[in-house]
């Protein structure tokens, strides 16, 4: 989009410089022909009481030609035509006085002022034509038997002299127009050359731009199938890059994009290169995604190679500027002609074997694969039915009590996402959630989720007076979104509820030491009087040392530590209890999931345990189920 932008401002600067270019010309015109008028009315008058008519009657028939184009010139805005009517009147005023011989035989004195301005408002071809068919026309009427033509007489010393001066000054005013066009046209074709580097290149790094990839990439890959060689693609997207932006600025990302750009070329270009490689075998596609096209390749592995070289660019972290930033890399690879033969299939595929590195642990390379192919698939049925589902409603909330470990009674309900998509089917939130993420659906989806959760507890509240409180999912996406705290409060004034009766569950996972985006969202939410839970706690790699700096009031223990209780494993059995102290230290409430048993249940309210929920307790709940239940 920015390239696009500045792609329009630089046509847009162009643009301006020849309207600028115009209006000269037009003010020119109109100034010129003023005075023109006012001067030929003048003289022709004085000329007509001299008894001098045909002179007056010529300088004033030029006159009215001039009010004609003033007037035409003022109705239609057409200086191209302005200027050859005005270039027409200056070159017959001239050849008139020259046969006429003006007042006093002084003519040929005003001829030159008047055809180096004829000359300068015209280009510079239309000004050598009018050039040289005045000098002609000069040369035949003072050297030849039209001489009889002429109503006054000049000797061939004075007809010599002045063609001499009409030529040295027609040269010098050519000269100086000439000199104006070629500094314009030098002017358009650096804004040309603008254009195309902004339209083709990225501006930051200088590499070409995706438009100008797909471009390249389309004529290597038909070199190729001509010359039967392989073509590898690795896509390369910078894990963390979020951080960098958040904690130092977007000064220091660009930096570091410019500085990775740099260094990914001298990995690609080693002495023992097993290919050639040039400028156009790089792009930066898109904020931190870059490709690089590896041609001639003899076997898959050699692409692996490379990717393995630009792995090394992150050894010990990425410095810049005396700063080392935790930053790596996701590449996925994929091969011409083996994995696809068309660029934008082979585009694709790389993408989901990027995709797949991040999945797989990030900072690795992934190389195609038909499990990758299934799963690209997968995510496009994904995809489409949470946009069919948005569409035609087919979301609904199921209900997970949740109990108060002292007494058994029901303190909160946690609301869980389900869809009747048919493209969904079988498909649950724990596979099309972090496709929403990806698609950033799942703004929309947690809006909804949060809207009508709102509404199942002001119903139960009324109808069943209920005064637990209404947990809600909301993705970790929503951390990064400063307008969520702002739609919150919305909805919660829409619905009339106490903040106090509403929890957001946030998993921990989404959190990033030190990223204050996320912080400044967390604490207006923390403002609005909502409760926060860390979700599935345990399994992210927040420091426990860093709870004190998020606004939380919860932990919810992920349900695999509770599972593993009774774990031979004795640092997966002890996960809980340290969650616990962990917990009483940071004056935490505590939330156990995933509670089966009796065993686990009696063993988490040892450990102290606030509240647990499961399937020993309670499956999730229909709404109708869930009404039964409270208001029955």
């Amino acid at each position: 989009m920015e390239t696009k932008t500045q792609t329009r401002d630089v046509t847009t600067g162009q643009r301006e410089m020849v309207a600028v270019r115009r209006n000269r010309r037009y003010k020119l015109c109109q100034i010129l022909t003023i005075i023109g008028v006012l001067f030929l009315c003048t003289l022709g008058s004085l000329s007509l009481l001299d008894n001098a008519r045909l002179l007056g009657a010529m300088l004033l028939s030029n006159a009215t030609l001039g009010i004609l184009n003033l007037y035409l010139l003022k109705r239609s805005g057409n200086v191209e035509r302005a200027a050859i009517i005005l270039s027409f009147i200056l070159c017959s005023l001239s050849l008139g006085l020259l046969i006429t011989g003006g007042n006093s035989n002084t003519g040929m004195l005003w001829i030159y002022p008047i055809m180096a301005i004829n000359l300068f408002i015209n280009r510079f071809w239309p000004a050598v034509v009018n050039f040289t068919v005045f000098t002609l026309a000069s040369i035949l009427f003072l050297f030849t038997p039209l001489s009889e033509l002429l109503m006054t007489s000049y000797t061939i010393v004075e007809g010599v002299r002045f063609v001499l001066t009409i030529l040295a000054l027609n040269v010098i005013c050519l000269a100086a127009l000439h000199s104006e066009e070629q500094s314009y046209q030098t002017i358009i074709q650096l804004h040309d050359d603008d254009i195309r580097q902004m339209a083709y290149y990225d501006t930051l790094t200088g590499l070409p731009n995706r438009w100008n990839f797909k471009a390249n990439l389309q004529r290597m890959l038909a070199r190729a199938e001509k010359d039967k060689q392989r073509v590898g693609l690795l896509y390369i997207d910078l894990d963390n890059f979020k951080q960098v932006n958040d904690q130092f600025g977007h000064e220091a990302g660009d930096r570091l994009l410019l500085e990775f750009s740099e260094r990914l070329w001298e990995v690609i270009r080693p002495s023992d290169q097993l290919f050639k490689t040039n400028k156009d075998s790089l792009a930066r596609l898109a904020g931190d995604e870059f490709v690089v096209l590896l041609p001639n390749i003899k076997k898959p592995l050699d692409a692996g190679i490379v990717a393995s070289r630009i792995l090394k660019i992150f050894d010990n972290g990425f410095s810049v500027d005396n700063v080392t930033h935790n930053i790596y890399a996701s590449i996925g690879i994929a091969v011409y002609p083996d994995d696809a033969s068309e660029p934008s299939m082979l585009i694709k595929h790389a993408d989901g074997a990027m995709y797949d590195a991040k999945a797989s642990g990030r900072n690795c390379v992934k190389f195609f694969t038909q499990d990758i192919a299934n799963a690209q698939r997968q995510r496009q049925r994904i995809e489409k039915g949470l946009r069919m589902a948005l569409a035609k409603n087919q979301f609904s909330l199921v209900f997970m009590p949740i109990f108060d470990c002292e007494n058994n009674t029901v303190v909160a309900i946690e609301a869980l996402l389900r869809c009747q998509s048919a493209e969904l089917e079988g498909i649950g939130p724990d596979l099309f959630i972090p496709v929403a993420e990806a698609t950033g659906l799942i703004k929309e989806i947690d809006l909804w989720v949060t809207d009508n959760a709102l509404k199942a507890l002001v119903q139960l509240q009324t109808e069943c007076g209920f005064t637990g409180k209404m947990c809600i999912n909301v993705s970790g996406v929503e951390l990064n979104n400063e307008r969520f705290p702002l739609q919150v409060e919305q909805l919660l004034s829409a619905h009339n509820v106490d903040p106090e009766t509403v929890e957001l569950e946030v998993t921990e996972t989404a959190f990033v030491a030190g990223d204050t985006v996320c912080l400044r969202t967390l604490n207006a939410l923390n403002q609005l009087g909502v409760s926060i839970a860390l979700d599935d706690f345990g399994t992210g790699y927040t420091a426990f040392s860093q709870l004190i700096h998020y606004p939380a009031d919860c932990l919810k223990i992920d349900r695999s530590f509770v599972n593993d209780l009774f774990s031979e494993k004795e640092p997966r059995n002890k996960m809980v209890m340290i969650i616990q102290n962990l917990a009483n230290l940071y004056g935490l409430r505590v939330i156990a999931e995933g509670v089966e048993t009796k065993a686990q249940l009696d063993h988490l309210k040892t450990l102290g345990c606030d509240w647990a929920q499961g399937y020993y307790l309670s499956k999730p709940l229909s709404w109708d189920d869930l009404i039964s239940r409270f208001c029955g």
